[in-house]
């Protein structure tokens, strides 16, 4: 029987065979970048009108919504390109992972996050910044919800689900995980929690190449994260692990040094661990 061959099919075939990288590429995820800051540029007129006529849009709810809709519609709009390239896979990778590597991550986080706050700590944040993260993140559960949920779900979606995802089958791994991490920092919009996107990035990127499990990137982030809300709420003033401690030069020197011990002794164990394992595909 004769098979009837509809205009459509030719369209998709010409497209399928006109595509020749998975989406994102590099030049993409900066498409991607922009199309989140026009985002926020658009969901963020309503509310300045309102408050140029003197409704007070206030509120911790708010500040949720506020993170998480941009988010929500970014997510969506690049969804539908991933889906639609015939060289992406179309499916969020959601493998499990073994539970015997939890301590591993528990530990590898901590010391990624020692690292973070003392080069931070070199560069403070301007203390307008500082207000404005205090003014936007309550100590309730609104603001647990936006730090430690909201965000590690939908960024990791967003940025290994979906744009490192696509940049491993267009690049070798090193180059899809340090531009996705770049991504990464640039979408937090301000130089100071770019330099810990950057390093927490490469990181989750480089767990998702080995494992293929948005679940492990999430719960990594999550860690990160939820003690990061706690030392913000507990410890306000603090930018730096010797605010909480009398810790001279010496001392900050040998901590920083030695969660880089603790960081580098983690990959070699990953390296180990993964080298006669192939993740599946989903």
């Amino acid at each position: 029987m004769n098979q009837i061959i509809t205009e459509t099919d030719v369209k998709e075939s010409q497209f399928e065979s006109e595509v020749k990288m998975a989406y994102p590429s590099i030049q993409q995820g900066w498409g991607i970048l922009g199309l989140f800051l026009l985002i926020v540029i658009v969901y963020s007129i309503p509310l300045g009108i309102l408050q140029i006529m003197g409704i007070e849009m206030e509120g911790d709810l708010l500040s949720l919504l506020n993170y998480v809709v941009p988010l929500l519609i970014l997510i969506f709009v690049t969804r539908i390109r991933w889906k639609k390239n015939p060289l992406n896979k179309g499916v969020l990778a959601l493998n499990s992972f073994p539970i015997a590597l939890i301590p591993i991550v528990v530990v590898m986080t901590l010391a990624f996050m020692l690292v973070n706050m003392e080069i931070t700590s070199w560069v403070p944040m301007p203390e307008w910044l500082v207000e404005m993260f205090k003014n936007a993140i309550k100590p309730n559960i609104y603001g647990f919800l936006t730090v430690a949920i909201a965000a590690p779900i939908l960024e990791e979606v967003l940025m290994r689900g979906i744009v490192l995802d696509g940049l491993l089958r267009n690049y070798k791994p090193w180059k899809a995980i340090l531009w996705s991490s770049i991504f990464f920092g640039v979408l937090h919009l301000n130089p100071w929690q770019f330099v810990v996107g950057l390093l927490v990035g490469f990181a989750l990127g480089y767990l998702y190449w080995k494992t293929k499990s948005l679940y492990l990137c999430i719960f990594i982030h999550f860690i990160n994260n939820s003690i990061s809300f706690y030392l913000m709420m507990r410890y306000p003033d603090m930018s730096n692990i010797s605010d909480l401690y009398e810790f001279g030069i010496i001392s900050r020197v040998s901590i920083f040094a030695l969660a880089i011990f603790i960081i580098w002794q983690s990959y070699r164990f990953f390296e180990s661990y993964f080298k006669d394992q192939v993740p599946k595909e989903n």
